[in-house]
């Protein structure tokens, strides 16, 4: 992936969609390796880039903001990933519609990040709606 992702980069780069998909894609691999650090700080770069070059609520600048949000959960910084995840759903209700797929999932991601920090009603609540 890391060839593939410099090959993009040089020939497309490194603020082409399809180059920031490879960023996006190393970093849930590395993530998926136990190297969250590393992969947080790919996330990182992904989002931003993605923020410039597709702007706020597109669907992959979404997607990185979620995939962030998860890495710093799998870290124990579950009141990080929350205010990530609240920031993504409302985002998400409003391009992608409160009954799309995606915005449910991370709505059901942000129920897991509030029950971690021990508020148990609220995540019951937050289920009960997706």
């Amino acid at each position: 992936l890391r060839e593939c992702l410099e090959v993009k980069k040089t020939a497309l780069g490194e603020a082409h969609p399809s180059t920031l998909d490879s960023v996006h894609n190393l970093a849930n691999v590395v993530q998926e390796r136990g190297r969250f650090e590393e992969a947080e700080g790919l996330h990182c770069q992904c989002l931003n880039a993605r923020k410039t070059a597709l702007g706020d609520t597109h669907p992959s600048t979404l997607a990185s903001m979620s995939s962030l949000a998860l890495t710093v959960k799998k870290q124990g910084r579950y009141g990080e990933a929350e205010e990530l995840l609240r920031q993504c759903l409302e985002a998400e209700k409003s391009a992608l519609g409160e009954t799309n797929p995606i915005t449910l999932t991370t709505m059901n991601n942000l129920a897991l990040a509030v029950q971690e920090q021990g508020r148990y009603g609220e995540a019951e609540e937050l289920l009960r709606q997706c």
